[in-house]
């Protein structure tokens, strides 16, 4: 990797990650497919820079961002931001060692990426289309069921190929919460669990695996567009079916492998 492939990953992330494909899942199937980067260094790297797109959250929403962070007067929203984090990164983490835990072995392929990316989108595009559109519950209304819901939708975006907004947003809209606020939520949770897959790659990641010039630089892409991305997903959320667009895109992506094992 070089600095101009750097910029084109995170660039990637950024206008990919609130959008229901995977990002990290994307952008893992380019950097093995096409910049011929070992499958566990790409998806390491994939999951590091999503440290781009939690501070652009921080840049766009800051007072919301700090509202459901002051824990001083707990609210509706406040518990439900905090015990679906916690749920989420309680099951993320042991979620992560089992996948690290396959990297020594000859499972992990161009072709199994890409596979599993494209089932991911299938079952992202499923959930999606099974969400009810007919929403009109507030994000304060939500209770325990709603919290384990949402919290083992993002644990499970650890896997190449889940969408982490994808699976936010089809169990917020399963349980009937407002499409726009519900939208808006979504970018909030992603917030810690980007901040912990960041810390957790560079805290128990190969040392040296990720140089952290190209870190940077591919981190502020990831800001900069995930930044305009966001302002511009939120003006069209009304009118977004993402369901279809899911499954055939998955659809494509698994074709793709199926090439991959022909040739």
């Amino acid at each position: 990797m070089d600095w101009f492939t750097a910029l084109l990953i995170g660039t990637l992330q950024g206008l990919l990650e609130w959008l229901p494909v995977s990002s990290s899942g994307q952008t893992t199937v380019v950097m093995v497919n096409f910049l011929e980067i070992r499958p566990e260094a790409a998806i390491s790297f994939g999951l590091a820079i999503h440290i781009g797109t939690a501070l652009a959250v921080f840049a766009r929403y800051p007072k919301p961002l700090l509202g459901v962070l002051d824990l001083r007067h707990p609210t509706g929203q406040r518990k439900f931001y905090w015990c679906a984090t916690l749920i989420s990164l309680a099951c993320a983490i042991p979620i992560m060692w089992a996948l690290e835990s396959t990297f020594d072995s000859n499972l992990w392929t161009g072709m199994t990426v890409t596979l599993l990316v494209g089932f991911g989108l299938v079952a992202t595009g499923a959930v999606l289309g099974r969400a009810k559109s007919a929403a009109f519950r507030p994000i304060s209304r939500g209770g325990a069921a709603d919290w384990l819901l949402v919290g083992l939708a993002q644990a499970f975006a650890v896997l190449p190929g889940v969408s982490r907004s994808g699976l936010t947003m089809g169990a917020l809209l399963g349980r009937k919460f407002r499409e726009v606020e519900a939208l808006t939520f979504s970018f909030l949770l992603s917030v810690p669990v980007s901040l912990a897959a960041f810390a957790y790659v560079m805290v128990f990641g190969e040392p040296g695996a990720i140089p952290l010039g190209l870190l940077a630089v591919a981190g502020a892409a990831a800001f900069v567009f995930g930044y305009l991305s966001m302002r511009a997903l939120v003006r069209m959320a009304n009118s977004l079916r993402f369901s279809k667009f899911c499954i055939i895109l998955g659809g494509i992506t698994i074709a793709i492998a199926c090439c991959l094992m022909v040739l």
